[in-house]
Formats: C-alpha cells, sequence, structure tokens
C-alpha cells in the first residue's frame, strides 16, 4: 500500500511517498516544490506521483496546511489556494484523505522526533510541591506565525489547532508602542503575524530606519534587492557587521520571546513550549539569548509560574511533515 502526506505552505509545499507492507515501510520519495510556481495542490500531487513512477490509487493521504481547516476544507494562508479533502479523494481515487492544521501537524510530529533534533533552550525549575504538567503549546513563526496547544491524554499528545498569529500586537516596552502606533496609521489591525514572521523582520528593519533614524547601509540596501531582505538582515546581524540588522533582530527577538510567553499564558498550566518555524532555528544563538528568555519569563505577577515552563528549540524542519505522515499511517490502520 502507498500512503501520502504533505507539508503545505506559503512558500514551499513538501511531499512524501511511503510504501506500508506487513513486514514493515520504506519512503519511496520525497521532494519539495516552490507554492508560488502552481495554481492547486492537485497538480503538484499529480507531478510528484509523475516523477517518481508511483500509481494510483493511493490508499491514504494527510496533508497539513497552513491555515484553519474546516469542515474537510482549508484556504491556504499566504496562497492562493483553497484545498478540500472531496477534491483530493477523487482526485487520488481514495476516501481516505485528512487534512490537518500545519501546527496541529508538528504536534504530531513531535513525538517522531530524536534528541538531537531539540535545542534545550531553558529547563524549567522543579517543584516539589506541585505535580509535573505534562501539557505543552507550541508557537513557530516562518512565512506567518502559528501556534497549538497540547494536551496530554494518559500516554499521547491530544493537539488543538489555533490562530494566534493573528491576534492583536501587544507592545511590552516604549519602543514597541512606538511601532505599533506607526503600523496603526497603515493597518486597521496589526496582528502578531505582522511583526513575527519573515515580512514581519523587513517590517522592523524599516521602522527602525525610517521612524528611529538608524542608519542604512548602502550595500546592504542594494543587496535587499537581489536576495531575501529577511535573510541580508539575519546574516549581517548574526554577523555583527551591521548595527541597524542587528537592532532588528534583537527587536525581534523581543517580540518573540514576550509573544511565546503569552501563549503559554493563554493554555496555562503548561509543563514545556516548544518553538517551531522556519526562522528560529537558523538564528538559534538569538533564542538561547537572555533577550527572549528574559521577554518569556516577564509576566509581571506570573514571572514565577513562567519559570517552571521548559523551553525547547525544534531544530527538524520537517517536524510537520512527520506529523502528516503520523496521520496518514493511522488511516492506513
Amino acid at each position: 500500500m502507498i500512503i501520502l502526506a504533505g507539508d503545505i505552505g506559503g512558500t514551499n509545499t513538501r511531499l512524501v511517498a511511503e510504501q506500508i507492507n506487513p513486514d514493515g515501510r520504506r519512503i519511496l520519495a520525497e521532494k519539495i516544490y516552490s507554492s508560488a510556481d502552481y495554481s492547486d495542490l492537485i497538480p503538484v500531487i499529480k507531478i510528484f506521483l509523475s516523477e517518481h513512477d508511483i500509481s494510483v490509487p493511493v490508499y491514504a493521504a494527510c496533508f497539513a496546511v497552513a491555515g484553519p481547516v474546516v469542515v474537510g476544507s482549508a484556504s491556504v494562508t499566504n496562497l492562493p489556494w483553497v484545498i478540500s479533502e472531496d477534491v483530493l479523494a477523487k482526485a487520488l481515487d481514495t476516501p481516505r484523505i485528512k487534512l490537518i492544521n500545519d501546527f496541529v501537524a508538528i504536534s504530531y510530529g513531535i513525538p517522531e522526533l530524536d534528541d538531537t533534533d531539540l535545542l534545550l533552550i531553558r529547563q524549567g525549575e522543579v517543584s516539589n510541591d506541585m505535580p509535573a504538567n505534562h501539557d505543552a503549546v507550541i508557537i513557530g513563526a516562518g512565512t506567518g506565525l502559528g501556534a497549538s496547544h497540547l494536551v496530554w491524554q494518559s500516554d499521547h499528545y491530544q493537539p488543538y489547532a489555533s490562530e494566534a498569529g493573528h491576534a492583536g500586537f501587544a507592545p511590552e516596552n516604549s519602543l514597541q508602542s512606538e511601532m505599533l502606533a506607526w503600523l496603526q496609521k497603515q493597518y486597521t489591525h496589526v496582528s502578531l503575524e505582522t511583526l513575527l514572521s519573515g515580512k514581519g523582520l523587513i517590517t522592523i528593519y524599516h521602522f527602525l530606519r525610517d521612524v528611529v533614524g538608524l542608519p542604512e547601509s548602502l550595500s546592504i540596501k542594494e543587496e535587499m534587492q537581489e536576495t531575501d531582505p529577511a535573510q541580508v538582515i539575519t546574516g549581517y546581524a548574526l554577523s555583527g557587521r551591521d548595527e541597524l540588522c542587528q537592532k532588528t533582530l534583537d527587536c525581534f527577538v523581543e517580540i518573540y520571546g514576550a509573544a511565546a510567553g503569552n501563549i503559554a499564558l493563554h493554555y496555562y498550566p503548561v509543563g514545556e513550549l516548544y518553538i517551531a518555524g522556519g526562522i528560529a532555528a537558523k538564528i538559534k544563538d538569538k533564542m538561547l539569548s537572555r533577550n527572549f528568555v528574559d521577554a518569556f519569563l516577564s509576566k509581571g505577577a506570573m514571572s514565577s509560574n513562567m519559570e517552571k515552563i521548559t523551553l525547547k528549540l525544534i531544530m527538524q524542519g520537517k517536524v510537520g511533515l512527520y506529523g502528516a505522515l503520523s496521520n496518514a499511517r493511522a488511516l492506513y490502520c
């Protein structure tokens, strides 16, 4: 039997095919496609199957989608795709189709990770007079910002989706308040995702340049015209070669830490917080910094409670695909 899984994002679509037999399973093929090059998911799947000589019908398939899944249908955030379980079932000639939110997929993928796939940012403090809490939350910035809640059920996590990335941005200091006021002149709603995403990093850069007045390097400006600006900012910030880029990334990390703390409070009590997404692993040294941790912990009367939460960074970029594949296998069983 052949099963399919996919992780569908605004930037890339990653697909994998696995063959399951009574004596075991093996990966047949895996490939990443640029989402913007296609009008819909189905052409991507057909090309994938054709390129790897995989015949239909596929027995079962699960796809993680960057966006809310409602009654078997999903609109991909930051991409003009509408994906339907019914349409996919006809295209793949199988009734065993499942769509799940991408951060729900990450939740399912966490048990599939090795210790080497996780980086400990901070170990939570253990209290002898309080039993350990196994519930967890996930937050992750990439093309957008996602989050989910993991509720421990005896021997496994039960994940719950959210669209917390579209909740309003709450400033934590005077600089961030000034930035919010600046953004409110441009948008009717300033979401967390407005700042905690690849585009958000560029927005912070523009604010520090145009409003705060930090000077911009001409060579960096020119480089941004040829390369992804977020990548340029991150590169110069991590190397310490440009003050504007450094300040941009520092501000981004502080907002990230505060937002992670807010997510934990929304679902409190929790024992762990996982950080996923395409950005955090690339700036892991900054995520390990006091800037991030202090912003996470700084919650007034709840600060001592925050100190009990363990923070872990997911370094494995395929965790969402692992979760989708795990769900596809469950459909097989």
